[in-house]
């Protein structure tokens, strides 16, 4: 066996032929439509990405549609120039320069074009998953509002009785004596009104708040109720139910920070530390009197101090409780929401991949195909010369 019977058999002439045919006459076609396409689509993108706030002018669409033709079909045409070119260069100099060009090809390719084309394919999808996302967000708000709006009606069914036990009995020793043996004013009755005036206030603070809070609460809850609306409306386009959920998500807002200013836990607090020193001043105004009277100041004193640990104690659990905190809803760009969702448009993804994908995987198909020519070619060629 010679050198010349281990040379490659020559190439398929069908598979050359249907190669041939495929450059010539298929490969122009869906190029040119793959190219509108992909033209198309990118300007879709490149207009929402001008489009947010100040809105796309027409002479911002005309310069965006002219830009867009011209950069995707400067591309393709330099992917064909590339793909024929780099097999003829004779130095690894000319195919390095032709590597480089076909890398920097596929960058430009993927910011200009497949961006592009996936941000116009998805950006009203990627709106309104953001307009869900916000509106859970605030619902989860509202409902953190029941759980600390009962335990201030806990809270109130323990002070309330409290406070009118604790004004009854500055009633009591200021109009009979029962306590000191004397009416009228005096350091006892002094301090047994701070009693009643501090729990009453604490009752009062806690009445107002809870009614305040449940107007409060109902709103944010047709509110929430009503963004739901705003974003499932169909009948209008997102524009429109992007605008109306921000006036909503404002009003919302305002609601929540009433409720943070509205938030009385901290002079609830102050108002039982008071009232804890009230009852260390009684403790000592009991020494000058008589057995029974400061055995009965003693009672008091013990049962205020119960009192005091009930109130802080349902104080603390108040105050563990989380208050939500009033933010400001606002709109992004599509580009940033589409990156924010990119991972639920991943068939949308794949479309624009699909089409600008084509161009250079074809060509490199065209071009593995015409490699075996050339090897053939080469191991003749050299052989006629031996």
């Amino acid at each position: 066996m010679n050198e010349f019977d281990q040379l490659p058999t020559p190439p398929d002439d069908e598979a050359r032929r249907l190669s041939d045919s495929y450059q010539l006459f298929y490969q122009p076609l869906l190029l040119l439509t793959l190219l509108l396409a992909s033209s198309w689509t990118s300007y879709t993108g490149v207009v929402a990405m001008a489009d947010w706030i100040s809105g796309a002018s027409d002479q911002t669409r005309r310069v965006a549609l002219l830009v867009t033709l011209a950069a995707m079909g400067a591309q393709y045409a330099l992917w064909h120039y590339a793909m024929r070119l780099i097999p003829r260069y004779a130095t690894y100099r000319g195919k390095g320069v032709g590597v480089l060009v076909v890398a920097v090809l596929m960058v430009m390719l993927g910011l200009s074009s497949t961006y592009t084309s996936f941000i116009g394919l998805t950006q009203d999808s990627a709106r309104g998953l953001e307009l869900q996302r916000q509106a859970d967000a605030y619902a989860a708000k509202v409902r953190l509002l029941a759980p600390r709006a009962a335990a201030m009606e806990d809270a109130l069914f323990v002070i309330a009785p409290q406070a009118r036990a604790a004004c009854a009995r500055y009633e009591q020793e200021l109009q009979t004596g029962a306590i000191t043996g004397a009416r009228g004013k005096g350091v006892v009755t002094g301090i047994l009104l701070g009693f009643c005036s501090g729990k009453t206030e604490i009752v009062t603070a806690l009445e107002s708040t809870i009614a305040a809070n449940r107007a409060r609460i109902a709103g944010l809850a047709a509110l929430s109720a009503q963004l739901d609306q705003v974003i499932y409306d169909r009948a209008k386009s997102i524009g429109a139910r992007e605008l109306e959920f921000l006036g909503l998500a404002r009003a919302m807002d305002a609601l929540l920070q009433e409720l943070q200013d509205a938030d009385r836990t901290k002079g609830l607090r102050a108002a039982s530390a008071a009232m804890a020193g009230s009852v260390a001043e009684l403790e000592g105004a009991s020494g000058a009197l008589a057995k029974a009277q400061a055995q009965a100041i003693a009672a008091i004193v013990t049962e205020e101090r119960a009192s005091g640990r009930a109130i802080t104690g349902l104080i603390a659990e108040i105050e563990a409780l989380p208050l939500p905190k009033a933010g400001r809803a606002g709109l992004l760009p599509a580009q940033v929401l589409v990156l924010a969702h990119w991972e639920l448009h991943l068939p949308q993804l794949a479309l624009a991949l699909a089409i600008d994908l084509f161009a250079p995987l074809s060509t490199l198909l065209f071009a593995a195909a015409a490699i075996k020519a050339r090897v053939w070619h080469g191991c003749n060629h050299k052989g006629e010369k031996q």
